[in-house]
């Protein structure tokens, strides 16, 4: 059978820019020592062996996961600080030991967000290396304590008191998932002074009531555009995900630029409709995940365009239309409709990189390139 090559894939390949990745990480690990905050990387975005071997390569020892498998693949002599940032299933307590007796790991912390949470985990941090942190819900309506209910927060730690557990107490940590429905920098500016401002004084008197100091730990991508030194002062450590790749969403909300974005499905065409200004590619739901974006008024799959092995130039107008499980339907201006044959590839930069990632490799469908 004639080899294939990656750039006529008889699958859809999403494609990782190594290049822009490395420019990507190196950005952030400057603005973190500028804002002088400990960055702790959140893996899910890529799950990627490779991507962590770079983060590795800038000094990065301190990661964030949202499982017990994905915290594991991850332990090696660099990366030996994990931080599960997701409450810990009560059925995986009995699989710490496959974490904790790794030979290179230094601590893993895990979160709870209730004292019934608290309680399961109790009988296993005698373990020297385990951890916990106290999520706190800052209008996310996800899990996590609410900000506002700060009794059940020292309900915890008065708890942890009684069990001559404190000194297992890591932190408190946030995430403020409404950034990403943000657009201007006055709101997202207001949504962090304001949370941080709560979590800060909540920090505080859980450090009067153990008499020492812990971790505030706060995280999104959106939100990288508006730090500053000064907004972050009361913060130790930030965990965002999505700025090594970036996305449509990203792009369309500001938040980065078309040359920032490190990852796109790379997708052959494989019908065509001029009667409707559409074209069908080999890419759905199982490469792009479904997650839209309204944009103009129109809900949009992904942004089209094409990429020359250096940069992604998107199409004016051109959009993602519609998904079904294997085939996407791309709306196209008449004119540039013409410009394509079935057997072309064009670029869809997904709405979130992070779903598309989940959803290619592990199907063997990710592409590393890196042009030097």
């Amino acid at each position: 059978m004639k080899e294939q090559h990656f750039l006529y894939p008889y699958t859809p390949k999403l494609i990782i820019d190594n290049k822009k990745v490395k420019q990507n990480i190196s950005k952030l690990i400057n603005k973190s020592l500028e804002w002088n905050v400990r960055l702790r990387p959140h893996y899910k975005t890529h799950q990627s062996e490779v991507v962590s071997y770079i983060f590795e390569q800038f000094g990065i020892s301190t990661i964030t996961t949202s499982s017990i498998d994905m915290t594991y693949r991850y332990i090696n002599e660099v990366i030996n600080d994990i931080f599960m940032a997701i409450p810990i299933n009560i059925y995986s307590l009995d699989r710490l030991d496959f974490i904790l007796n790794d030979e290179y790991l230094d601590r893993f912390i895990v979160s709870i967000d209730s004292i019934e949470l608290f309680r399961y985990l109790v009988p296993y941090l005698n373990e020297r290396k385990l951890f916990f942190a106290i999520e706190i819900d800052c209008g996310d309506n996800r899990s996590g304590i609410d900000v506002e209910q700060e009794n059940k927060i020292y309900e915890i730690v008065s708890e942890a008191m009684n069990s001559k557990v404190t000194d297992k107490l890591y932190g408190i940590f946030s995430h403020f998932g409404q950034a990403y429905n943000l657009f201007s920098d006055e709101q997202l500016y207001e949504l962090n002074y304001l949370y941080i401002d709560k979590l800060a004084k909540i920090k505080r008197l859980i450090e009067s009531m153990i008499d020492r100091s812990i971790v505030l730990s706060i995280g999104d991508t959106p939100s990288l555009r508006i730090y500053n030194k000064e907004l972050l002062e009361r913060v130790d450590e930030i965990r965002p995900g999505n700025f090594v790749f970036y996305d449509a969403m990203q792009y369309l909300h500001g938040n980065c630029s078309l040359d920032d974005i490190a990852a796109f499905l790379y997708s052959p065409i494989i019908s065509i409709h001029s009667d409707r200004s559409e074209l069908v590619i080999h890419g759905g739901a199982v490469h792009l995940s479904r997650d839209s974006i309204v944009d103009e008024g129109v809900v949009k799959y992904g942004l089209v365009g094409t990429w020359d092995l250096e940069k992604i130039k998107l199409i004016p107008n051109a959009y993602v239309k519609s998904l079904s499980q294997e085939h996407g339907v791309v709306y196209m201006d008449e004119i540039d409709l013409t410009k394509f044959k079935i057997g072309d590839h064009l670029a869809i930069i997904p709405v979130h990189s992070c779903l598309a990632m989940d959803a290619m490799i592990f199907k063997d469908g990710v592409f590393y390139w890196e042009n030097t």
